[in-house]
């Protein structure tokens, strides 16, 4: 009685175990094969300064899901720098104003009114300051009432642009 048991215990574990006669499910290759970092794309270099695409690579991996406002002016009137405006969430906005190197963006930088302008971690009042990230050559004025967003957006855009990998000797 205890062979039979054994043998039909393994008789059912070989059919269990064996190939299916389905056919195998189709993989999307086009997953598989972008690439992993945004900048190993040729047209986002990773020169250790902000462009938009790293920006928006950078806003997309910490899950905010930044779109183009194409049809937005930027508030912020008194920067020369190249600037784009982004819609984060349902009602907040990213100004980003990129600059050629760091030295011209705390040139620009001088003239922000920082009365209206609260930095990455200072609590936001009932003025409703914007969120202002200063990072290489780089200047962000966050507009959002969601204070973790806020954060997000801080830690996004402070950590720093994509760096240059180093060579090998």
């Amino acid at each position: 009685m205890n062979a039979a048991r054994m043998l039909f215990g393994t008789l059912a574990l070989t059919l269990g175990c064996g190939k299916s006669s389905a056919p195998p499910a189709k993989r999307d290759t086009a997953a598989t094969t972008a690439p992993v970092v945004a900048t190993a794309d040729s047209t986002c270099p990773a020169t250790g300064l902000w462009a938009e695409c790293s920006v928006l690579y950078r806003l997309e991996r910490a899950g905010l899901a930044p779109r183009v406002d194409s049809s937005a002016t930027p508030a912020e009137k008194t920067l020369n720098g190249r600037a784009a405006v982004y819609k984060v969430g349902l009602s907040s906005s990213l100004e980003v104003y990129l600059y050629p190197d760091s030295t011209a963006r705390v040139a620009d930088a001088k003239k922000l009114d920082r009365t209206q302008l609260a930095a990455p971690g200072v609590p936001q009042t009932i003025k409703r300051e914007r969120l202002v990230i200063e990072n290489s050559n780089l200047i962000g004025l966050f507009t959002s009432l969601n204070e973790h967003q806020r954060e997000r957006v801080g830690d996004a855009l402070l950590a720093g642009p994509p760096q240059p990998s180093k060579s090998q000797p």
